[in-house]
């Protein structure tokens, strides 16, 4: 047995409190492991000795049933419900190796454990406190995110001229974060309509403050809205607006740097360190170079990258917290916006983060906030900072099998469980997923065509989270890399049918995601086909409350866990054709109903193809 496999610790995502009840519980280990169970108990049950004084510590013994097959190892799981919101255990392990127990002063063989148990120190889960469990807003799980780019969505009217704006671009204008094309917030109001007949209940708007860029993350007034695309007036119609057709409002706040023209930077770059404003930026040289150049590169004060223009807020700093704190409140206050997500998120200290949150929910209890981190985040998503992030791992994995020929659908599998098992239950339920967003390549560039895309869409469908459009993507817009991914959204296409196919695809989708239960929720099963190593097969189960199995102590119980927790019967199957050939799949349907299709012919799935029917 590979004993440097095994891994486990009594907090974050190898364990956790699911709710004031449900304990779920986690291992990893490596391939070779046969069966694991879990012996548990309260840390103060001292049996018929009454206390401790004749060690006598009585556990259950409960098979951790649920398995998910990760790169290299096996993730093991269960969950208990302690009749006193407390726990202590130990793993049996069992395997070719033999029979271990493992806790927290590591491994040893079963033999040598039994009798000797008082030696050895187990896992611990102190306690189950309410104010400590995790809780995102439920809303987020159940909503279908838009992201929209304000000054390339749509020109609505606006009081007065605008200077050097372009023609509006057709769709197959390259573009760059030069070109202003007059995309406003009145243009996204007017468009409420059309976002609510596609399906979507949340907007992201990237940054619409006042800034001298047309991406807006370099923020020159935090308190106003940028000329270009309206007033305060028109954000808090176009909120208002929104919340009436059932569209929640989430804005980018970018507090990881400054613009070059915010007033705090403009003191500092004339009173230097004796600016009052000094502990707010950091500042190592500061005789810098007044203006954009290559301060930054040369280590004389640090910006978001290495762009000057963007110098980095000092965060540890109180005043400044308090300073951007306050003007997300003044966001909420004045707009009513839903949400936010912030920008660059992982290098703005922690301690901003849970005081954003305090405050947040001080206004709205069900706030929803996430973070712009591209890796794994555990430390920002323990309950008190942020409630999810952008889910670039699990678009990366659904990338990562598309375009690799080699990729199997278990090199899939694997790496579709490690984006679920990185988290909480509570976390995987909100995760903010996305195909495609102003920093990447658009979807059906990437893919190469559109068929390819509404494969990728319908599993990002498929997988428990928040899913995001990137606006455009419903029309099949294409675009390179940032700026290119900037393209203005084309509605004279739209408007004119030209995409009329596409955007029956996309609402089918977004339709069968807020209509079918098992989409939404966490049982997910991969059925290997043998002879089609890159057809996916997953089927989605619809989850019900749960079985609660007598786990033998008085009071205690276990829920069913197998791939997903509480499993009802029924659910979905997806298939996605991503070989080079067409593939039968009528004898894999079992005979369900035809939920969606694309590229189905009979019982044929076509290359590129993908079909879902009811389990």
């Amino acid at each position: 047995m590979n004993l440097a496999a095994i891994e486990h610790r009594a907090f974050d995502n190898y364990c956790y409190p699911v709710d004031g009840e449900t304990l779920e519980i986690n291992l990893r280990t490596g391939k070779d492991v046969e069966r694991v169970f879990l012996l548990w108990g309260d840390p103060f049950d001292w049996g018929k000795s009454g206390d401790a004084s004749n060690y006598n510590w009585r556990c259950s013994s409960t098979e951790l049933t649920g398995k998910k097959e990760l790169q290299n190892h096996l993730w093991w799981t269960v969950r208990v419900r302690p009749p006193v919101r407390r726990a202590k255990y130990f793993f049996r392990i069992c395997g070719d190796g033999g029979t271990w127990i493992y806790g927290e002063s590591g491994l040893c063989p079963e033999e040598e454990f039994r009798g000797r148990e008082d030696s050895y120190y187990a896992f611990i889960f102190p306690w189950m406190n309410r104010s400590d469990i995790s809780a995102p807003p439920s809303w987020a799980e159940n909503t279908i995110w838009y992201q929209i780019f304000p000054s390339r969505f749509r020109r609505g009217p606006m009081e007065g001229e605008q200077a050097g704006i372009l023609d509006w671009a057709s769709a197959n204008t390259k573009v760059t974060n030069k070109q202003k094309f007059g995309g406003n917030l009145n243009g996204i109001t007017e468009k409420l309509a059309y976002l609510a007949d596609l399906g979507v209940t949340g907007i992201y708007l990237n940054p619409v403050n006042c800034s001298t860029t047309e991406h807006k993350y370099d923020t020159t007034d935090y308190y106003t809205i940028d000329p270009e695309l309206g007033t305060g007036e028109d954000m808090k119609r176009l909120v208002h607006e929104a919340h009436k057709l059932g569209i929640l409002v989430m804005l980018d706040g970018v507090f990881n740097h400054s613009g070059w023209e915010f007033f705090a930077w403009q003191d500092l770059l004339k009173n230097r360190e004796k600016s009052k404003y000094a502990s707010w930026y950091m500042v190592n040289d500061w005789k810098f170079v007044g203006r954009p150049a290559d301060n930054a590169e040369k280590g004389r004060f640090f910006s978001f990258a290495y762009c000057d223009y963007m110098p980095k807020f000092n965060t540890n700093d109180p005043g400044l917290r308090k300073y951007l704190v306050d003007v997300c409140e003044f966001w909420v206050r004045e707009y009513d916006i839903d949400a936010l997500r912030l920008d660059v998120a992982n290098e703005v200290c922690h301690s901003f983060c849970r005081e954003l949150q305090d405050r947040m929910r001080l206004l709205k209890e069900d706030f929803y906030i996430i973070g712009e981190i591209w890796h794994n985040a555990m430390p920002w998503l323990r309950g008190n900072e942020f409630d999810a992030i952008m889910n670039y791992p699990l678009q990366n994995a659904i990338y990562k099998f598309a375009l690799g020929k080699d990729e199997d659908s278990c090199s899939f599998e694997q790496d579709v469980n490690r984006c679920l098992t990185d988290y909480p239950s509570q976390t995987r339920r909100v995760m903010f997923n996305l195909m495609d967003s102003h920093d990447t390549e658009r979807l059906v560039t990437k893919l190469g065509n559109s068929d390819r895309a509404v494969q990728a869409l319908a599993l990002m469908f498929a997988m428990p989270g928040s899913p995001c459009l990137y606006y455009g993507t419903e029309a099949f817009l294409e675009g390179g890399k940032d700026p290119d991914c900037r393209r203005c959204m084309p509605w004279d296409d739209i408007e004119g049918g030209n995409c009329a196919d596409s955007l029956a695809l996309v609402k089918a989708l977004v339709k069968l995601r807020k209509e079918e239960g098992a989409l939404r929720g966490e049982g997910l099963e991969f059925e290997h086909q043998a002879g089609s190593p890159r057809l996916l097969v997953l089927r989605k189960m619809a989850e019900g409350a749960g079985d609660i199995l007598d786990a033998g102590a008085p009071g205690a119980g276990t829920v069913a866990s197998g791939s997903g927790n509480g499993l009802a019967c029924g659910g979905i199957r997806l298939f996605a054709n991503f070989g080079g050939g067409d593939v039968d799949i009528a004898s894999l349907t079992g005979g369900g109903e035809l939920l969606f299709a694309n590229r189905l012919e009979g019982g044929m799935l076509r290359a590129d193809g993908v079909a879902v029917f009811r389990a």
